[in-house]
């Protein structure tokens, strides 16, 4: 009954938000490109661009799975796992590269919380290892960098999350309340919790996955559409809460919970797919 709950539920969305917004046509229609066979990777929540991997992707597992990240390629194939020890996925829903000049960093988001109830989520990085011949890796403990972080207005489910270039800081949307709560924040390891407070709230529900490049392109999904903004200086955070997308030409796959931007194209990945292999779907920018 979840599942045809959920279905439903995602069919009525497309339909509302389809009745309501003007879609254009920027990039192609979704196209299959990958099916994700591997049993080691059964609820992928997160896809993200690898930068020091070019053609690949990192990807996780959802809640109260093993805390590792898989490097897979454009086939769906995984090409090395990577452990993070000492700690556990108590609900993984998000994961973001960011490239800091020679550099670049994987961001975990510890954020799902489907009923409110963690005392805080966390933001972790690691530095984003390349590609070898050895298939599992393991980051230590004391390699990791947490940012254990509370919301001033109480618990909240979240799984969507970017990275604003421009500001050089977060920007987070909850899932579950009537109007999703919009957060922007840096990141800040240590000990200490840190309190963020909301910037405001959009007129919709449901966000998964959000996605920002370095030309300030920014992608934000829920169940039934695709946002799109076009590139801009002008703060991620600011541009969202305008609340003027575009809305792109997409077919609301089963629970899809992940986008990233590849070059200028992008993909988005089903975290459920009703028995069948979870599918990892292009959209190609029209020239």
């Amino acid at each position: 009954m979840e599942k045809l709950g959920n279905s439903l539920l995602i069919l009525a969305m497309a339909l509302i938000f389809q009745s309501h917004s003007v879609i254009t046509k920027i990039f192609t229609p979704q196209q299959v490109v990958a099916t994700i066979e591997d049993n080691r990777l059964i609820e992928a929540s997160g896809l993200e661009e690898s930068i020091k991997n070019p053609g690949y992707f990192w990807t996780h597992n959802d809640s109260d799975s093993e805390p590792i990240l898989y490097l897979i390629d454009g086939k769906g194939s995984i090409k090395m796992e990577v452990e993070l020890a000492g700690i556990e996925n108590r609900d993984w829903e998000e994961i973001v590269t960011v490239k800091d000049g020679n550099e670049s960093f994987i961001f975990i988001g510890e954020i799902g919380d489907n009923k409110a109830v963690h005392e805080y989520v966390s933001l972790i990085r690691i530095e984003e290892p390349a590609l070898s011949e050895v298939n599992r890796i393991t980051i230590p403990f004391n390699r990791l960098e947490i940012m254990n972080f509370q919301y001033a207005e109480g618990a909240r489910d979240a799984e969507a999350v970017l990275y604003d270039y421009n500001l050089e800081e977060f920007v987070l949307v909850t899932k579950r309340e009537e109007n999703a709560m919009v957060y922007s924040f840096p990141f800040i390891p240590g000990r200490s919790q840190t309190f963020i407070t909301s910037k405001g709230t959009l007129p919709a529900r449901l966000f998964t996955a959000a996605d920002m490049n370095e030309e300030g392109e920014i992608l934000l999904k829920h169940y039934g559409a695709i946002y799109y903004w076009g590139s801009s200086n002008q703060s991620a955070m600011e541009r969202i809460l305008a609340w003027n997308p575009i809305q792109i030409d997409y077919i609301p796959e089963p629970q899809g919970e992940a986008i990233c931007w590849f070059n200028r194209d992008f993909y988005t990945i089903s975290e459920k797919n009703t028995g069948k292999p979870q599918e990892m779907l292009f959209f190609e920018r029209l020239k």
